[in-house]
């Protein structure tokens, strides 16, 4: 396997083994009888990467910190006067953020390649979920009140997605 090019094992349930080149590393889809370690997973990874490593994306340079996220994440609960029941980061692919019915606030881990207003507003965006869980008028109002450019930071957002993963 390659030292270069970093790999996330996922086990799933699923028939066939499968890889994708995703920003800054690979992902490699087991089915969940499988172990990482298992002689085919291994030989699949050594067949397979070869081909896929040159095509994966270098990952954007971090900006911010966990613990700078996590300051700014508070700093917006206070501004905001929001209490999350429970917050949770995980490596996501499609979202930057989400809040249940229930107040669980789940963030991206890759909002560390974000500038901070961006990630200032995404903050703001969920957080205002608290009190409307919808994207009515009044949930925008919400947002104006605190991020009054929030038109101008979902644009810039989509702009990076469109160049990091192609997507509009």
């Amino acid at each position: 396997m390659s030292e270069e090019t970093p790999l996330k094992i996922i086990r799933q349930n699923r028939r066939s083994m499968m890889m994708r080149a995703t920003l800054g590393g690979v992902e490699v889809y087991i089915p969940a009888r499988y172990q990482a370690g298992d002689k085919c997973v291994v030989n699949f990874i050594k067949k397979n990467l070869p081909k896929l490593a040159e095509h994966v994306p270098p990952a954007p340079p971090v900006q911010l910190s966990q613990a700078q996220l996590n300051a700014r994440f508070a700093a917006m609960c206070a501004r905001m006067n929001a209490k999350p029941a429970r917050v949770q980061w995980r490596d996501m692919r499609r979202k930057w953020g989400s809040c249940s019915a229930f107040g669980t606030i789940t963030l991206n881990t890759r909002l560390a390649w974000l500038p901070a207003d961006l990630v200032d507003y995404i903050f703001c965006h969920e957080l205002a979920h608290l009190q409307e869980l919808n994207h009515s008028k009044d949930f925008w109002a919400i947002v104006a009140q605190h991020i009054p450019d929030y038109k101008d930071k979902i644009a810039a957002l989509r702009a990076l997605e469109k160049a990091w993963w192609g997507k509009a």
